[in-house]
């Protein structure tokens, strides 16, 4: 059994790598819950900013989701196998962006930890990729978005639920990690390659074709494939 994964980006366009284990290991700064290769995701502008808005409430205050470029565009497979886990019972979290909003927030983390995977994870999809034996799990996904259950059989590239802020999570993104048990509490992280895509990191100044590789951190990332470029 190979302990690592090859799949294709989850999203369409270009998104942001923010948390990736090319910039530091564990790249969560944890290996609870099988995190330890995980990345983050966020769609932003040309500016790179993540959100359509900027008022007083982004420096003091909490924020609504609906405002951020992420929020709520499609996720899609990034294996094909069997799908062993869904959870889709969370409320997406206002956004906390500034430090007031934030402290009150980090506060609670060891009570959030210690609830349990879904208090972490929020809305979530775990497929076992049918090629590794593995398990790949897409967390934080939107409340009530997420269009397929337990049991049944996903294809690559097909959509699996909608960009959230569920869970453990302070800005919509896209969390997506491997892992080697399908228990959260069991798991250790597994190396997790994507393949296919472009990239543009910060000194490029066009994005280069990248076969099979580990997305750098603050770099640009798209897939190649025809439905998600």
């Amino acid at each position: 059994m190979e302990k690592k994964v090859i799949g294709m980006l989850p999203f369409k366009g270009e998104w942001l790598v923010s948390a990736t284990p090319a910039k530091r290991m564990p790249s969560h700064g944890t290996t609870l819950f099988g995190v330890t290769y995980a990345y983050d995701f966020f769609r932003v502008n040309d500016k790179g900013r993540s959100s359509n808005k900027l008022t007083w409430r982004t420096l003091i205050s909490k924020e609504d989701p609906v405002d951020f470029y992420c929020f709520d565009l499609p996720v899609f497979a990034p294996v094909s196998g069997r799908i062993v886990a869904v959870h889709c019972e969370e409320e997406d979290n206002d956004v906390r962006r500034s430090l007031p909003a934030g402290i009150p927030y980090m506060m609670k983390q060891a009570q959030r930890i210690a609830g349990g995977p879904a208090n972490i994870a929020g809305n979530y999809i775990m497929i076992q990729d049918d090629k590794s034996k593995q398990y790949v799990v897409i967390v934080h996904l939107k409340a009530r978005s997420i269009t397929c259950e337990a049991g049944a059989w996903i294809n690559a590239g097909e959509e699996v639920g909608r960009c959230g802020n569920s869970g453990n999570s302070t800005q919509p993104h896209i969390h997506i990690q491997a892992m080697n048990h399908h228990d959260f509490y069991l798991a250790q992280g597994v190396p997790l390659f994507f393949c296919h895509y472009y990239e543009k990191k910060k000194q490029d100044r066009s994005a280069k074709l990248v076969d099979y590789g580990i997305p750098a951190y603050k770099s640009q990332v798209f897939a190649k494939r025809k439905g998600l470029s």
